[in-house]
């Protein structure tokens, strides 16, 4: 695969098929090669940690439960967003449950793949899209949603967060992580076709045609916070807390 700068001269000197639609089927050729070998040529403590059935609950989403009303409850009712075929999120907690639900539209890709490498994760992913959530889960049914480095990939990232946030329950949060403005970075091709930055503690969703803020979208109830990820170069994280009732 060529290096990333080196695509993204490719794709603005030739073009090419940079459509969302090619994203999505190279993003399940991606998984396909990332998998066949253990995770080897990919990340192989990566795949290590996300086959181990004792992969721990982060600390940073274990904070969250405890200033929520979910630190008075059992289990802990998860959702990870554009899980890919492997969520990263973690379930392990001793002295507590976590109940991990991981969604993907590309989950019937992803099982096959599984399927063909006879692969077994321990939470496998299911079919659903970030925009219809509500379709697929009743609203105020998670107490933390997570989305890792996949909101920039969808369509409507925008009707993304209202879905996440309509099936977070009173209290609870929306966990977001990603790289600042990607579509900039990839010049607009393939998944990349929103930029995702931070604009004095919010989080704007941006491309060449529209540009919108999660504050105003969510509402006065709702709490923004975005920050940069001091560890990662170009990443930011959202906190967003969904009102008690």
């Amino acid at each position: 695969m060529l290096p990333r700068f080196l695509q993204r001269l490719r794709h603005r000197l030739f073009g090419g098929d940079t459509s969302y639609d090619a994203g999505l089927e190279n993003e399940a050729v991606f998984w396909r090669r990332a998998l066949a070998d253990g995770g080897r040529r990919w990340n192989p403590e990566a795949f290590r940690q996300r086959m181990d059935p004792g992969f721990a609950f982060p600390p940073h989403l274990q904070e969250l439960v405890a200033a929520s009303p979910a630190a008075a409850s059992d289990p802990v009712q998860v959702l990870d967003v554009g899980a890919g075929p492997l969520s990263a999120v973690g379930f392990h907690w001793p002295g507590r449950r976590v109940e991990l639900t991981a969604v993907d539209p590309l989950a019937e890709v992803f099982d096959r793949i599984l399927d063909d490498l006879r692969l077994a994760p321990p939470t496998r992913t299911r079919k659903a899209a970030g925009e219809d959530l509500l379709s697929v889960f009743p609203a105020d049914r998670f107490d933390i949603v997570v989305c890792s480095n996949a909101l920039d990939h969808s369509r409507d990232p925008l009707q993304c967060i209202r879905q996440m946030y309509a099936v977070t329950r009173p209290g609870g949060w929306v966990f977001l992580w990603h790289y600042r403005n990607e579509a900039e970075e990839e010049g607009y091709s393939g998944l990349h076709q929103w930029n995702l930055d931070e604009d004095s503690g919010d989080m704007v969703l941006w491309n060449r045609s529209a540009r919108h803020s999660t504050r105003a979208e969510l509402g006065p109830g709702a709490e923004v916070d975005t920050r940069s990820d001091p560890a990662v170069p170009r990443a930011i994280v959202t906190r967003i807390r969904k009102p008690l009732a």
